[in-house]
């Protein structure tokens, strides 16, 4: 009908904004629990895998035949082979394991403070796992003296690759911290129990009233009431 203004009916709820649905998700209580079992699995990862390979090369082995062949050996370095780096790193796993099951399901008075202990372990793994990053890329672990193993076998390349142990220690100490930093977030904070009344407090309510005896009009008088 003229004169009439045109109304819109919408149906259903406005659409989130993009910020308010990764607000949403990093408050996800289930995260830091994702981010600890993916951890976990990283942490088992870097002790049952090898840490460095080395790669020989030999151009002049010759076979039983009297042919000259070209042979490729690799040697690889596990945890053990650390020596007190390896040592270090699994005492740092243990400490950093406790603190992240502390934080994530210990009792909440403690749960800051195993926060904090966490954080500070972890900062420290890592800064070891980025120190054997650079420690294994530039010597091999299996070979003393490579220098001179090649002059006196007739090696003519020796290749050192970092292992898959190390990219797994460095996602555990990583995950480990993550799950750490969204638990402050995500689980709720601990607040101190409100001060509550015994029942057996006897409650006195102080009023003013009317004195039961009146002074002495006179000092020589005895007292009226």
């Amino acid at each position: 009908m003229d004169g009439m203004e045109e109304s819109v009916i919408a149906f259903g709820g406005t659409e989130k904004p993009r910020r308010a649905i990764f607000r949403d998700l990093g408050r996800d209580r289930r995260l830091p629990w994702l981010a600890a079992g993916l951890g976990g699995v990283a942490a088992f990862g870097s002790l049952v895998s090898e840490w460095q390979a080395t790669t020989v090369k030999y151009m002049n082995v010759v076979s039983t035949e009297g042919e000259t062949l070209a042979e490729d050996r690799v040697l690889t370095a596990d945890l053990m082979s650390l020596g007190p780096m390896g040592a270090g790193y699994l005492a740092g796993l243990l400490l950093l394991a406790v603190a992240v099951a502390l934080t994530l399901s210990g009792p909440a008075p403690g749960r800051a403070y195993a926060r904090v202990a966490g954080f500070a372990v972890g900062g420290v793994l890592l800064a070891l796992v980025l120190s054997l990053t650079h420690r294994l890329s530039g010597a091999s672990l299996q070979l003393a003296d490579p220098f001179g193993f090649v002059e006196s076998s007739g090696v003519e390349v020796v290749r050192i690759t970092l292992g898959r142990g190390l990219w797994c220690a460095a996602a555990a100490a990583g995950l480990a911290l993550g799950a750490l930093g969204m638990s402050a977030r995500s689980l709720p904070a601990y607040r101190e129990p409100p001060a509550t009344v015994a029942d057996d407090v006897l409650e006195m309510t102080i009023t003013p009233a009317t004195p039961f005896a009146g002074h002495p009009g006179e000092l020589d008088q005895p007292h009226r009431s």
